[in-house]
């Protein structure tokens, strides 16, 4: 797979949707897209494949996962450009593997992005979890780090 800022547009500034376990809702993706158009930021959808639930797939099987997320995503990506009629946004998704704040983390290094939201997780992820996601995240970026909920 790619690497962190692999395909920023030139000098757009971005702001940071993060999906991993389900967490990438239809409603929590509009709400990002409408901030970013709202900011005049470009928004990349980042998808990550964590280890706690990918980390024993064959390497082969994980990167065809991760075409085919991304792909899904793309659509996700159109169809919500459709009903928020913020054509104007430029929008990217990265899918990426490992660890859901290192790669957060490395991505907000590589592109200079100015905001992170968080989808909120599905009823399977523990709120201990996103917590101490949300505050690891934070103490290592410049940027505000927010968990947005449909």
């Amino acid at each position: 797979m790619a690497e962190p800022g692999d395909g920023a547009g030139a000098g757009t500034r971005e702001l940071v949707y993060v999906s991993w376990g389900g967490t990438g809702r239809a409603a929590t993706v509009r709400e990002a897209m409408g901030r970013a158009g709202a900011s005049g930021l470009g928004l990349v959808y980042l998808a990550i494949l964590d280890d706690s639930a990918f980390g024993d797939i064959d390497p082969a099987m994980l990167e065809l996962a991760g075409e085919e997320l991304a792909w899904l995503l793309d659509a996700q990506l159109e169809l919500t450009r459709s009903q928020t009629d913020l054509d104007d946004v430029p929008v990217r998704v990265l899918v990426r593997t490992g660890d859901v704040a290192d790669r957060i983390c490395e991505l907000v290094q590589a592109t200079g992005a100015t905001e992170i939201l968080i989808g909120a997780p599905g009823p399977l992820a523990a709120d201990d979890v996103v917590t101490a996601l949300v505050d690891a995240v934070r103490h290592r970026v410049p940027v505000p780090v927010e968990i947005i909920e449909p």
